[in-house]
């Protein structure tokens, strides 16, 4: 909650409001904080999400106080839902976490009516230069021992199985989003940033402390010359049947 609550993503939201304004059902892969799907209702009434972690269930059904927001519990590889059920799906920085994307997809464009005029696939993931995922892969993952994290791969990867499904006709947008640290002192605003960072990527780590300390310059010289924010800037695929 600490990443969540210092999170601004108000571009990518209004987006996906503008992406589904001519939709009736829509489906949010990946529910999370509930964010997307209120502002999705807010647009056209009302919105479905499916969300694997209970917790993360309730949160959003704690905070649809207008029940415009129906959130069931299930994953991206197994939709709890029949076919051709909604006119647009949209699965936002949902695709690092999957098991197996062609299968995600696949899934995604199953409940996907493709006859619907205003049918699309929606994808989110981190797009060129974003900064988080520079310190991400710079900084963390050496320390870690894991894989690096390639947001290109994925959105690649998806839009073959899109493909290989019919959705061929392709868009790509850019979004900007920062995740915003108040804090006056730069000192404070390091060690802020390295904690929550770290909170967020790494909490069970072994090596989260360790990680900690390796961000904490890193973040130095990025507040340096930007002093309150780090990017999550996105790419944005959308597919549409082909003709």
């Amino acid at each position: 909650m600490g990443f969540a609550t210092r999170l601004e993503r108000g571009e990518e939201i209004d987006l996906v409001r503008s992406l589904t304004a001519g939709n009736r059902s829509v489906l949010d892969v990946g529910g999370g904080s509930g964010e997307l799907a209120r502002a999705v209702a807010a647009r056209i009434g009302h919105c479905t999400a499916v969300e694997p972690h209970a917790q993360l269930v309730e949160s959003i059904q704690a905070g649809d106080t207008t029940g415009v927001v129906n959130v069931f519990a299930g994953t991206a590889e197994e939709l709890p839902f029949r076919d051709a059920s909604f006119d647009a799906v949209y699965c936002a920085w949902v695709l690092p976490y999957v098991s197996d994307i062609g299968h995600a997809v696949t899934e995604m464009v199953r409940v996907c009516d493709p006859d619907h005029p205003e049918s699309k696939v929606v994808l989110i993931a981190g797009g060129s230069g974003n900064e988080l995922l520079t310190l991400l892969n710079e900084v963390c993952v050496p320390v870690a021992g894991e894989p690096y994290d390639h947001h290109g791969y994925l959105l690649s990867t998806a839009a073959e199985a899109l493909a290989e499904h019919g959705f061929t006709d392709f868009a790509l947008h850019r979004t900007e989003a920062s995740i915003r640290f108040d804090e006056v002192g730069r000192a404070e605003r390091v060690a802020t940033a390295a904690a929550v960072l770290t909170d967020f990527w790494y909490g069970p780590h072994p090596k989260a402390e360790e990680i900690r300390s390796a961000l904490e310059p890193a973040l130095a010289r990025h507040f340096a010359g930007r002093p309150h924010g780090i990017g999550d800037q996105a790419t944005v695929l959308v597919a549409r049947p082909g003709a």
